[in-house]
């Protein structure tokens, strides 16, 4: 008898466990995690850390960027609509969106910088990003030291946003500003500067794309290795979260290799994707006849 009560009662405790497994079954399938929309934005045309495929149509063309596996990551493990926003068409607007609310985070920040005033900048820095000089391979070596650039003429790009500790560095270069990057390479190619300033891999990039890569050096020493970082509107609804998460994602040794190795390959498929590609001449073939 004693034996029949107990099965029984065991009997009724799994029908009780069965019922209420699957009453929260059905719970979770009528009321699913809630999804939170963040918005990101970043450089507009600046390759590979933020860049569209049609960047004049920017409105209309897929945003690109090397932080893409930081995103995937933090977009599937906390359940979250990513959303790509652009409509500003220049990079400080952009920035003064995220200062705002409207814009939950910006990739690619520098500290102490006055555009970045405001923002919460997550540690450690996502990438480095090392200032360097362009020349003619059979220049190169004329360049021993930072005094010597001083002495030349060189040539940078208004599509580049450093940080205010070089930009006050470079007052004491001679420097020219000028707006796309045929107009860049034409300087040191027609000779009308000694040296191209620009960051490496957004060089070696505007290099490829115009079938220029093989015909320009790179110097062997950087000028400044720059930490570009993930910055965060402090009026954010889900500042604390993203803070946390992607905290503890740069973190991680094994993230920072990912993030490392997809910049490599970024840059390896621009030269890959401008093989037969025709480079320009800039007009020389017409001074040499």
């Amino acid at each position: 008898m004693k034996k029949l009560i107990i099965s029984c009662m065991m009997l009724v405790l799994t029908l009780l466990w069965a019922a209420a497994g699957s009453a929260f079954v059905r719970y979770e399938d009528k009321h699913p995690k809630k999804v939170r929309e963040v918005r990101i934005t970043g450089f507009l045309d600046y390759a590979p850390f933020g860049y569209t495929e049609r960047p004049n149509e920017i409105l209309y063309g897929k945003f690109f960027t090397v932080f893409q596996p930081m995103i995937d990551t933090l977009q599937k493990e906390n359940n979250l609509k990513i959303m790509y926003e652009l409509s500003k068409r220049n990079f400080p607007a952009q920035v003064q969106e995220v200062r705002q609310g409207n814009i939950d985070i910006v990739l690619g920040a520098y500290h102490e910088t006055e555009l970045f005033r405001g923002l919460e900048l997550i540690y450690p820095a996502a990438f480095i990003n090392p200032v360097t000089v362009f020349m003619l391979p059979n220049r190169i070596n004329e360049v021993k030291s930072v005094d010597d650039l001083k002495k030349l003429k060189g040539v940078r790009t208004s599509k580049e946003a450093y940080s205010d500790f070089v930009e006050q560095q470079l007052k004491n270069f001679n420097l020219e500003t000028v707006d796309n990057s045929y107009d860049l390479f034409e300087r040191l190619f027609t000779k009308k500067a000694d040296y191209i300033l620009i960051s490496q891999y957004y060089g070696l990039i505007e290099a490829s794309k115009l079938g220029l890569r093989s015909q320009i050096s790179v110097a062997k020493q950087t000028l400044w290795q720059v930490p570009m970082f993930i910055g965060i509107s402090k009026l954010s609804r889900e500042r604390k979260m993203l803070s946390q998460k992607l905290t503890r994602y740069l973190e991680d040794p094994k993230n920072q290799e990912l993030l490392k190795q997809n910049l490599i390959r970024l840059v390896n498929e621009a030269e890959i994707n401008a093989q037969g590609i025709v480079p320009p001449t800039f007009g020389l073939e017409n001074k040499q006849n």
